[in-house]
Parts: structure tokens; sequence; C-alpha cells
């Protein structure tokens, strides 16, 4: 109510209706303030909602033009009628092309205004959604703990329990922290990325049960312990190396992690598996995307394939 009241008071107050008589100048005033208004509400209810928005521009700027064309054939069809409401020698000027002139300027200046809203309201609108469903999707994509490998790591661990309980507890408490991380740690937007290195150590040492002869090596520079990154932006690498190793021969992953001023540097090497592999997989094609997401023009990413070593490079600004 209020946003409608406010501009029709202060139109009331500001349409001057002197030259008519005392007696008729508060219906005067109320017919102007209604006339005055009825461009910018029948743009914004009607032209604004069924044409502009729905992309008709060529419709609505004639319907536009055609509207305040009306408006002033209704002005000129009732000033004979309000000659008699006028004071003693008042009358009205004849028409002239400037005045027509300013009529559609400030009637156009008037459409263009009520335009502004629901043209606003439409981009809040549609950021608002735009925002959630990225962040619906970034949240889907950093889900990479995968349910195969809780399976196999069950799987070991009840082998443990009958073979080596020191190392099914060392098990269960890497574990614990893998789950840990991704509860909760990985839900208060951006991490440590020591905390990231922590998290693809356990699940390499987890992956090394099913693995003995893998052969596992992650270095960083001391500086990391500062550094602040998106969860799970690193780990889709490491677990692509660990599916695509070459178990038959010498499988190994070395990863390294290094800062540079206002960027971040990551490599992944992995010996390659002489089967037939895709080159990356679903997990990669998801980092990527949110790479997109997150690191929109700010990010460099490498992959190289020799056949024997499969390499992964990555600089991000940070």
């Amino acid at each position: 109510m209020l946003q409608h009241l406010t501009p029709a008071v202060v139109l009331y107050f500001i349409v001057g209706m002197n030259d008519y008589q005392v007696q008729w100048q508060p219906l005067l005033k109320i017919l102007g303030t209604l006339f005055i208004l009825t461009a910018p509400y029948v743009n914004q209810y009607v032209l604004v909602p069924r044409f502009l928005l729905r992309f008709r521009y060529y419709a609505y700027a004639a319907l536009v033009l055609l509207l305040i064309t009306l408006l002033f054939g209704v002005t000129v069809w009732s000033e004979p009628l309000l000659v008699p409401m006028l004071k003693t020698g008042k009358a009205f000027a004849p028409y002239q092309v400037k005045d027509m002139v300013v009529f559609f300027v400030m009637m156009l200046s008037l459409v263009a205004a009520s335009s502004a809203i629901p043209l606003f309201w439409q981009w809040v609108q549609a950021s608002y959604h735009r925002t959630a469903s990225l962040q619906t999707e970034l949240e889907n994509l950093k889900k990479q703990l995968s349910p195969h490998f809780l399976f196999n790591t069950l799987n070991n661990l009840d082998t443990l329990i009958y073979t080596d309980q020191q190392r099914a507890s060392a098990v269960v408490h890497s574990l614990s922290r893998l789950l840990r991380y991704q509860l909760y740690l990985s839900g208060n937007g951006k991490i440590c990325l020591r905390q990231e290195l922590d998290f693809m150590e356990d699940f390499l040492y987890l992956e090394q049960l099913r693995h003995d002869i893998l052969e596992v090596r992650v270095t960083a520079d001391d500086s990391v312990k500062d550094v602040l990154l998106h969860p799970f932006l690193l780990m889709p690498f490491v677990e692509n190396a660990v599916k695509h190793n070459n178990y038959n021969g010498n499988a190994y992953i070395h990863v390294h992690v290094s800062v540079a001023p206002g960027s971040l540097h990551f490599t992944c090497v992995n010996a390659v598996s002489h089967e037939p592999v895709a080159d990356g997989g679903a997990g990669l094609k998801n980092v990527r995307r949110r790479l997109s997401l997150l690191y929109p023009g700010q990010h460099t990413l490498r992959t190289e394939n020799n056949g024997e070593v499969y390499t992964v490079t990555l600089t991000f600004n940070i």
C-alpha cells in the first residue's frame, strides 16, 4: 500500500491546478494524479510482463507509443470539457509541436522509471536463483568420497581385525578422520590446505591397504599451512591416480604442493596402467567444473599422459 500511496500523494501536491476555480481544484488534482500514473502503471503491470519480459521488444515499443498517443488524445479531447471550470480570464493555449514533444518526453520518462522496477526485481531474483543453483552444484560436485572406497576399506578392516588389531585400529582412526572432514570441515567454506593434505594422506594410507605395492609420497612447502582453499579441490586428481595406476608393475603416486606469491601450484604424478583407460573420469570432469565456477579465468590445469606416466599440473590464484 505504501509504495502505491506515496507517489500518488506526492503527485497530488505537485500537480498545479491554480488556473481552475477553487471548488474544482481538489477533484482536478485527483484526476490529474490518476492521469499521470496511468502510463507507468499500465506499463509496469501489463506491458512489461506480457511483452518486454517475454522479449517482444517491437510490440512493446509500439504499444508504449500507442499508450502515450492515446493519453495525449485524451488531454486534447478533455480540454473543452474543462473550460467552464477555469477562472475568469483563463483559457487554454493552442497546442504546438513543442507541447507534444514535452508531453511525450515526460511520459516516456515515467514509463522508463516504471520499467526499471520490475526489471530490477527480475535481476535480483535471477541472481538469487543463479547463486543458489551454483551453490547446490558446488555442494554436489565436492562430494568425492566414493561408496566403493568405503566398502573396500570396511572389507579390509574386517580382515585386519583378526590378523593385525593394531593396524585395524589405525585404519579406524584414519577412516574416522576422513568422515569427520567430509561431514563437518568441508561444509565451512574455505579450509586450510594442511587439512586437505591430511585428508589426502589418510585416503592414500587406506588405499595402500588394498595395494601393498603402491608407493605414496606427499610433499608440501612449509608455507601451505597459511593457505586457504575450497575443500575436495585436489582430491579428484589423487583418486584418479589411484584408480588408473600400474598395479602390475611399479605403482606410485607423487604429490607436491608449493606456494608462490598469490598462487598455489599442485602437481600429481602417477604410473599409468597398461590397460586402456579414458583420459580422466567423472571426478576430473567434476573438478574442472568446480574450477570454472570458483576460479573463472584464474586457474591453469594441464594433464599429460605419455603412456607410462600421468601428470597433472594445476595452478590457481589464492
